[in-house]
């Protein structure tokens, strides 16, 4: 099923269910995941994104092709395939051509939902996407070095999240180092004292940002709890928002 919690790295499977095609589709579209379309007997890679998804017409409108080369291989009518990348999860799937159309007098493409999509779950656990209108706080305090630093999350799993910070803090935020005295502070005042290890970090100089990934450090058997629960709350969201989008 969509949205369930997975033990480990799963092998692809086939997804030809309608109403669990649309919500993926939908989730790809609400988080803005680049598209990579390869069309047939050609080698060369473009971008796009989903602007809508319209399950009444049974139709996936896609934005302008980046480098726009791929907007007249579309216009010609070729057959391309279509790969996602969403945490940790790899979805691809093959459309036999695409019409162009005017969106709100800006140009895109109309292409048929697909019957069939492969899902593949290469990560170990799920994240679920924290959306903004939840109110989280993170602060990764070092022990030692007396750095501290203070975000949102992103998105969350059992073993680790992604938060943002403000500014540029990427040559500060070490992978591998532990900032022991973290804080994090979940909905209904839930406040956990977490030790974190920096796995990643980059800087976004558009929105003037720091993403950072990281992994939960031996956490307590309370905070372990509080977080499968805050996971949990978050799936059972997506689940019931990608319903309501469908219907």
């Amino acid at each position: 099923m969509l949205f369930e919690q997975e033990v480990g790295p799963q092998p692809p499977r086939d997804v030809t269910a309608n109403i669990e095609i649309q919500s993926l589709l939908k989730t790809l579209q609400q988080s803005r995941t680049p598209l990579h379309i390869t069309f047939d007997g050609r080698s060369q890679i473009v971008q796009s994104h989903i602007v809508e998804v319209d399950a009444l017409n049974g139709a996936l409108l896609l934005d302008e092709m980046i480098p726009h080369i791929g907007d007249k291989w579309a216009d010609q009518g070729e057959a391309f395939r279509i790969d996602a990348w969403l945490e940790g999860v790899h979805m691809r799937w093959h459309s036999a051509g695409a019409q162009k159309v005017l969106v709100d007098e800006t140009p895109a493409f109309n292409v048929p939902l697909p019957a069939r999509m492969t899902y593949h779950q290469r990560r170990g656990a799920y994240r679920a996407i924290v959306q903004r209108s939840i109110d989280t706080r993170l602060e990764l305090i070092h022990a030692k070095h007396e750095r501290r630093f203070e975000g949102e999350l992103l998105d969350i799993s059992a073993t680790g999240c992604k938060a943002r910070l403000s500014g540029d803090h990427a040559k500060s935020l070490h992978a591998g180092e532990c900032y022991e005295l973290s804080r994090m502070l979940l909905p209904d005042t839930v406040r956990l004292d977490i030790n974190m290890e920096i796995r990643h970090s980059e800087y976004h100089e558009g929105t003037d940002t720091t993403q950072v990934g990281l992994r939960f450090h031996q956490p307590g058997t309370q905070a372990q709890r509080h977080i499968d629960r805050f996971v949990h709350y978050l799936q059972r969201e997506a689940r019931r928002l990608a319903k309501e989008d469908l219907f």
